[in-house]
């Protein structure tokens, strides 16, 4: 008797793990419905400034360094890249253009539109266990290297970011 429950102890724990374990192909789907929800509605109101751009930044994160056009954003120990560059001369999907251009294959490479806003989503396989996601949005985009089960909650976050973007200054470059 004690080996039957044994032995059904360790089918339903396999089983269990099993179902916890996510896809590609979920967390790409998840991934997809979140950002673009994001894209289409409010955005969170700015809470940290960074030189010429204001965003608003997960409680949980902090922004661990800058430059001219980048912030290193650190969130439970993960690195997090912001770029950001208003050229509005160049049009609001330069940044996403540059970016999907890469001759690798992206898993993932959708775009939204509405009104003056663009939005996207990138994400390609870096290596066995790591990929590559970016989100964007107009002027800004954030990139990480993820796994697998963390894509659609970063994205999620990253699209929340890059959405909330809220430029100071008419243009910077002038």
């Amino acid at each position: 008797m004690k080996k039957q429950l044994f032995i059904l102890f360790i089918i339903l724990t396999t089983a269990v793990l099993a179902a916890c374990n996510t896809t590609i192909e979920q967390e790409r789907e998840n991934t997809l419905n979140d950002v673009e929800d994001i894209f289409l509605e409010e955005a969170e109101r700015p809470n940290t400034e960074l030189d010429d751009l204001e965003v608003h930044i997960p409680y949980t994160a902090e922004v661990a360094e800058t430059s001219e056009h980048n912030a290193v954003i650190e969130k439970s120990n993960e690195t997090f890249v912001l770029f950001h560059h208003l050229n509005e001369e160049a049009g609001n999907d330069v940044i996403y253009t540059m970016t999907e251009a890469v001759e690798e294959e992206w898993l993932v490479n959708e775009t939204f539109e509405e009104k003056d806003r663009f939005g996207y989503v990138l994400l390609r396989q870096v290596d066995e266990e790591n990929y590559e996601l970016t989100t964007g949005m107009n002027y800004t985009k954030m990139t990480t290297i993820t796994k697998l089960n963390d894509i659609s909650s970063n994205a999620k976050w990253m699209m929340e970011t890059v959405r909330s973007a809220d430029w100071s200054q008419e243009n910077p470059e002038e």
